[in-house]
């Protein structure tokens, strides 16, 4: 009992002194406390994002099959489609073709000297071709603002706000596409204003449905398909691969499976890295900086001396100098443990919601799923780290404040033999 009372006492005399050593105590298990929780929570978000990334797998035609780019059955495209592991499919083509549109002023003209006289004559657009449900995700999006419908049926197009305006057209007008005298009717039934990175699709294209794509094919230069799927699980990937290699429509692709998206997380990667650096130098630093403003604070202590003049011996000094620092690393840790929390909670989240978006931006293919914190677990060192942290502080402390409590007691020894 005069341990407990002898620490209290401790603490409300020396109440000044620790509440500007609390202060820097406090604040150092925050930062690693934060440090600790950002780090894992981070991790468990960029581990999610890259299994996400590992589901996705994108056929690229190889460059001697150009030209089987618009004549693939879709019925091969849509039985791949619907199979039960598939989440998601777009197939997107690519083209130039001849037509009646002048491009916007700000767009590059390409150089079409390479090709022969009978298909450079004229004006020429490029051409984006979609299957109809990745047209709603692309022009359905919040971002996109799109005026009339969408290009659902055969012989519609939508372009951009600014092609329209360079040609002077508006909804319901039509274009031709194709060469001179195998030209078709198409009616502009959407006109959009695009915001999206996609690097699949440009201001001055027309985009058109697949159908509409199939009665034009022959007059398209450099058709290119690619085609994406995104698995329901990682484990799918492999059976998906099987049936695709399968399909003779896409004899001539090439898939591409993780390689795709190595540079796509790289940010993420790096900001971690600098994170556990960070977290790294934090706990060594913090140790060392410890050991240090402690020690200047005992040895500014005059109540040691006092209380072993007064009779009280070494071991209830040591015990009840314990149970003080106890005390005190205790009620910071979980006032740190409690703000860290909350602290690290909302960097993290703010920082990983951008993340998604900028995920989305560079790769809006994806089904970019936000992780749920009460999903992401781990069971590595780190859990503990925190933990280990303060109790290191702790034991400096006490070994500290006892190798203090033994000189003191020393010394008076050392002046009576000297007599």
């Amino acid at each position: 009992m005069i341990i407990i009372r002898h620490a209290w006492l401790n603490l409300k005399r020396n109440r000044f002194s620790y509440l500007k050593l609390g202060s820097f105590i406090f604040l150092l298990l925050l930062i690693v406390f934060s440090l600790v929780q950002i780090y894992q929570l981070a991790t468990g978000y960029f581990t999610d994002y890259r299994e996400q990334a590992a589901t996705v797998v994108k056929g690229v035609q190889d460059l001697n099959q150009t030209g089987q780019a618009i004549s693939l059955k879709k019925t091969d495209y849509e039985k791949l489609k619907d199979l039960p592991y598939v989440k998601r499919s777009q197939l997107n083509g690519q083209g130039i073709i001849s037509s009646n549109l002048v491009p916007p002023k700000n767009q590059t003209i390409t150089n079409y000297s390479s090709f022969s006289t009978d298909q450079t004559s004229g004006s020429y657009s490029p051409v984006t071709m979609r299957d109809n449900d990745s047209l709603k995700v692309l022009l359905t999006a919040k971002k996109e603002k799109l005026q009339g419908t969408l290009p659902l049926e055969k012989d519609t197009c939508v372009i951009s706000r600014a092609l329209a305006k360079e040609n002077k057209l508006k909804l319901k007008d039509t274009i031709l596409l194709g060469n001179k005298g195998q030209e078709q009717k198409v009616k502009i039934v959407g006109i959009a204003e695009f915001s999206t990175t996609d690097q699949l699709f440009s201001s001055d294209s027309v985009l058109i449905n697949w159908e509409t794509a199939a009665a034009i094919q022959q007059n398209i230069i450099q058709p290119d398909t690619t085609v994406m799927f995104q698995m329901t699980s990682k484990k799918a990937l492999k059976r998906f691969v099987k049936d695709f290699k399968k399909t003779k429509s896409f004899e001539g692709y090439t898939l591409i499976t993780q390689n795709w998206s190595q540079g796509l997380l790289q940010s993420a990667k790096d900001t971690l890295d600098l994170v556990f650096n960070g977290l790294i130098v934090a706990l060594i630093l913090g140790i060392v900086l410890i050991a240090v403003f402690y020690q200047l604070n005992i040895k500014r202590r005059q109540d040691f001396y006092t209380l072993y003049l007064m009779g009280l011996d070494r071991k209830t000094l040591s015990l009840s100098s314990s149970l003080e620092n106890l005390i005190l690393i205790l009620g910071l840790g979980l006032m740190a443990a409690f703000t860290s929390q909350r602290l690290s909670g909302w960097l993290t989240g703010e920082w990983l919601i951008q993340l998604q978006k900028n995920l989305t931006e560079q790769e809006p293919f994806v089904d970019w799923v936000l992780p749920h914190f009460e999903q992401i677990s781990s069971t590595s060192w780190l859990d503990y780290t925190g933990m280990i942290f303060a109790g290191a502080c702790l034991f400096i402390m006490l070994l500290l404040v006892n190798l203090r409590i033994a000189q003191i007691i020393r010394e008076p020894l050392q002046e009576v033999a000297k007599r």
